[in-house]
C-alpha cells in the first residue's frame, strides 16, 4: 500500500494533510476556526427527492431527563431558529424522551404526536432532500438572544416563544377532546384560582433552580385573593399527596383536584422518573401533566412559584388570551447559585442520549 492509500485511510491525517495544504485559505481557515459548533454553519443531509424546495429542520427530544414542559420549552426555542431561516420543522420525541412508550400509542412510536398535531405538513424525514438537524448550539444561540439563561425570564422571551406556540403547536383530536372534558368536569363555569406547587426533585437544589416556594407560602396568599377577589373555587396542581391534605385542611371543599393524577407520596423523586404497573404509565404520566397545565392556563388567576409548568402555562396565555391573568402572583425565592447540576444527576445521566 502506497503512501498516499495510507492517508486516505486514515480520517485524521486527512484532515491534517488538508489543514495543510489549504491553510493559507481565508475562508478554509473561517470554516475550521468558526464553523465547529456555530449556529451559522448549517450542515445539509439528503435522503431522497421528498419536499424538494424546502430545508426541513428536524427537532428532535433534547433528552438529558427533563421534563414534558422543559421538553416542550427546548421544542419551542427550536422552532424558534428554524422558522427565523425560513426552514420547515419536523418534530420527533424518541427513547430519550422522559415520556416515551417503547411500544408506541395507537401504534405510533413518536411521542410527540402522541399528544400534538405535527408541525408541519412533513410526515416523514426519511426520504427527505433537505435536512438540518438540531444541535445544542443552536438553541444557546436563541437563549442568549433573549437572555433566557434560568426560570427568570423576560416578558420578549416569553413573547417570541408564545408566537412560535401558536404558529406550530396544536393539539391532536384524542388530547384536545379529553383536556376540555376533564377541565368542564372538574371546573365547570365556576371562576377559579389556579394553584401549582412543585416538590418532588425541586427540593435537591439544583443549580440554577427556584428555591423551593413554601406550602404555607401559598396558602397565605391564596387567603389573600379569596378575601379580597370573587373566586367561587381553588384547582390545585402538585405533585405531592401531602400538598393536596394540606390544602384541604385549610380550605376543605373549595380544593379542586383531578383524583387520578400520579403524586409522588413522600419519596421526594420526581414522579417524571416513577414506575407503575399501570398500562401506559408513561404517556398517561404525561397526558396528566397536561392537564394540569391546560386547567391552569385556563383559569382565571394563579398562585405559583417559577416551574417549566408555569412558564409553558404563562407562554400558553399569552398565546390562547393574548395576556396574563387577572391575578398573577408569582412567589420569587430565588434561584440556587452552586455546584449541584441536574445534567450531573442520576436521572440526568440515565436518560441522557448517547
Amino acid at each position: 500500500m502506497g503512501i498516499m492509500d495510507f492517508l486516505r485511510r486514515s480520517e485524521k491525517l486527512v484532515f491534517w494533510n488538508r489543514c495543510r495544504i489549504h491553510s493559507n485559505k481565508a475562508d478554509f481557515r473561517r470554516m475550521v476556526l468558526e464553523g465547529y459548533h456555530s449556529p451559522d454553519f448549517l450542515e445539509v443531509h439528503h435522503f431522497g427527492d421528498e419536499y424538494q424546495g424546502h430545508i426541513i429542520y428536524a427537532a428532535e427530544e433534547t433528552g438529558s431527563g427533563v421534563g414534558f414542559f422543559a421538553e416542550l420549552g427546548m421544542t419551542l426555542i427550536k422552532l424558534y431558529f428554524a422558522d427565523e431561516r425560513g426552514m420547515v420543522p419536523y418534530i420527533r420525541w424518541g427513547e430519550n424522551y422522559v415520556y416515551y412508550e417503547p411500544d408506541g400509542i395507537r401504534g405510533e412510536k413518536n411521542a410527540f404526536l402522541h399528544y400534538f398535531q405535527q408541525a408541519s405538513e412533513v410526515t416523514s424525514i426519511e426520504h427527505a432532500c433537505h435536512v438540518v438537524y438540531q444541535a445544542p448550539w443552536h438553541c444557546n444561540q436563541v437563549k442568549a438572544l433573549y437572555g433566557a439563561v434560568s426560570y427568570d425570564v423576560s416578558q420578549d422571551y416569553i413573547d417570541a416563544m408564545a408566537c412560535m406556540l401558536g404558529k406550530y403547536i396544536r393539539y391532536n383530536d384524542e388530547t384536545k377532546s379529553y383536556l376540555e372534558r376533564e377541565y368542564y368536569g372538574l371546573l365547570k363555569d365556576k371562576k377559579t384560582l389556579a394553584v401549582h406547587y412543585r416538590g418532588t426533585d425541586f427540593n435537591k437544589g439544583y443549580n440554577n433552580h427556584p428555591i423551593p416556594v413554601q406550602v404555607e407560602q401559598e396558602i397565605q396568599k391564596v387567603k389573600e385573593l379569596l378575601e379580597q377577589k370573587d373566586y367561587e373555587q381553588i384547582f390545585l396542581a402538585t405533585d405531592e399527596n401531602a400538598v393536596v391534605e394540606r390544602f384541604r385542611e385549610e380550605f376543605g371543599g373549595l380544593v379542586k383536584v383531578y383524583e387520578d393524577t400520579y403524586r409522588d407520596d413522600g419519596s421526594g423523586e420526581s414522579i417524571a422518573f416513577s414506575k407503575s404497573e399501570r398500562e401506559h404509565h408513561h404517556y398517561r404520566l404525561g397526558l396528566e401533566v397536561l392537564r394540569d397545565q391546560y386547567t391552569l392556563t385556563n383559569c382565571a388567576g394563579i398562585v405559583c412559584g417559577y416551574s417549566n409548568i408555569t412558564f409553558i402555562a404563562r407562554v400558553m396565555r399569552r398565546a390562547w388570551f393574548e395576556q396574563e391573568w387577572e391575578d398573577y402572583c408569582l412567589i420569587n425565592n430565588g434561584l440556587y447559585h452552586n455546584d449541584n447540576s441536574f445534567s450531573m444527576s442520576e436521572n440526568a445521566r440515565k436518560k441522557a442520549s448517547p
